[in-house]
């Protein structure tokens, strides 16, 4: 026997220890707060603080504890707590023998005088509000409460599309108030789903926490981020030849978690009849967690404009911003060159590919296609010429309009470019190699919108969506 009763000892003492850790201050728990203001709510200025600490220090709750079965913690002899005001919510601190825990009261729905447990109904959404309500109690057990009762309305939720339980956060408390109908505005965020539940208190004590509502989420979806605020350019090193600068700025408050920022910045340079064009634009994907980068190799004496996005994740789409943009020029202070002419390169010249144009564009049930034609680098039936097709979405008006990247082969000088989106713009390269680096020939392509089809198709009803 007295082996056994060793081998209880040592099983329960860590996890005693564990709960002792825990319980070794008082409990910030609103139950026992609201409880305590109430208790005190007729106290002078002068004494009402010493009303609440003492309330809550000496709090004696409603209940009656369990009778223990299991004698391991009788064994024990391990103190997790010694007054109720160390134990979470309606649990109190109940003596089994010589050890002490925190467990619920096997009487607390039946207990007369206090509060009824509340009914939630389910969240309804009237213009820009959600309103939600719940029942005070019925008959006699509702009646026969004394004095205030306050009710406690607090919240849960998750980020998403679709609504998951094993993805709900910690409760939260919204608010404390004497109604059973609330109306809360601008408090719930787009592209969450919410649960709520509610409880009563009085000076006398309470049954808890109501059951959750039915999850619920606001009708009106997630917009797509806001972008970048307050961008700044710093310079930080000039060394052979190249200019460093780093780009800041401000993370934007949004309905969506921010994904990661997305960075771009191209050479403004004077063309050919004077007007100013951007060449090779660059870009680079930023962490969450920074809000700067630091872009090398820039020419001097040149106008540079930078941009940067903000992207967001709602499921398993991205939710991209408008690009917040800056212009910096590297000519030093002392050094007041204007941005330099672009000039003709050698290697525009030698292109394998040339001719490369648009020749139509087709619509069916809303499928809009290119046809793209250039000349053929061998004359037809002397050597099999290989084409390698590219096209990526640059831009489109409609920020939640996915970012395409295609490729294709052919043998013709043509091909019929596919997938294109409405009021998009498009980069289009055919290459004589699959080098993307350095394409052969470069092509623009502006898609306009339903609109234009609409007039231009014939004999066709088409219906545009808005």
């Amino acid at each position: 026997m007295k082996l056994i009763f060793l081998f209880i000892v040592v099983v329960t003492v860590p996890e005693a220890w564990a709960k002792t850790r825990r319980y070794t201050r008082l409990q910030t728990d609103p139950l026992s707060k609201t409880r305590c203001d109430l208790i005190c709510i007729d106290a002078s200025k002068e004494t009402k603080s010493q009303c609440r600490s003492a309330c809550r220090s000496e709090e004696h709750k409603p209940g009656t504890c369990p009778s223990e079965e299991n004698p391991r913690w009788m064994a024990a002899c391990v103190e997790a707590c010694n007054m109720d005001s160390q134990c979470d919510g309606t649990q109190r601190c109940c003596k089994h023998g010589c050890s002490a825990v925190c467990n619920e009261p096997v009487d607390l729905l039946n207990l007369p005088g206090l509060p009824a447990l509340p009914t939630m109904e389910e969240p309804k959404e009237r213009r820009r509000a959600v309103q939600i309500k719940w029942s005070d109690g019925v008959g006699d057990s509702a009646r026969a409460v004394p004095g205030r009762v306050l009710y406690l309305l607090e919240e849960q939720h998750h980020l998403g599309p679709k609504y998951e339980e094993s993805r709900l956060g910690d409760w939260n408390l919204i608010m404390r108030t004497n109604k059973t109908k609330v109306s809360l505005k601008n408090l719930l965020k787009p592209g969450r789903w919410y649960r709520f539940r509610v409880a009563a208190v009085s000076s006398a004590g309470t049954r808890g926490y109501s059951a959750a509502s039915p999850p619920f989420t606001p009708r009106k979806g997630p917009r797509p981020p806001p972008p970048p605020k307050k961008l700044k350019v710093q310079p930080l090193k000039s060394e052979n030849g190249t200019v460093t600068v780093r780009l800041e700025w401000k993370e934007p408050r949004s309905d969506l978690p921010v994904m990661r920022y997305k960075v771009f910045w191209s050479r403004r340079v004077r063309g050919l009849g004077g007007e100013l064009d951007s060449v090779l634009v660059n870009h680079q994907t930023v962490p969450k967690e920074q809000t700067f980068v630091d872009i090398s190799d820039l020419q001097p004496n040149s106008m540079y404009f930078l941009q940067v996005q903000t992207i967001s994740l709602f499921g398993l789409g991205k939710l991209r911003s408008e690009k917040a943009a800056i212009f910096y020029n590297t000519t030093s202070g002392t050094d007041g060159h204007e941005p330099e002419p672009l000039k003709r390169r050698r290697d525009d010249q030698d292109k394998l590919i040339r001719g490369l144009k648009l020749n139509k564009l087709t619509w069916l049930d809303h499928k809009i296609e290119a046809k793209i034609s250039w000349n053929p680098i061998h004359p037809k039936g002397q050597r099999k010429n290989t084409y390698y097709v590219h096209w990526k979405t640059l831009t489109c008006q409609d920020p939640v309009k996915e970012l395409k990247e295609l490729s294709a082969t052919t043998e013709q000088n043509s091909f019929e470019i596919y997938e294109l989106d409405y009021k998009c713009n498009y980069t289009i390269n055919v290459n004589k190699s699959t080098n993307k680096k350095n394409p052969d020939s470069e092509l623009i392509l502006s898609v306009p919108g339903c609109d234009y089809f609409k007039k231009k198709v014939k004999n066709a009803t088409i219906t545009c969506k808005t």
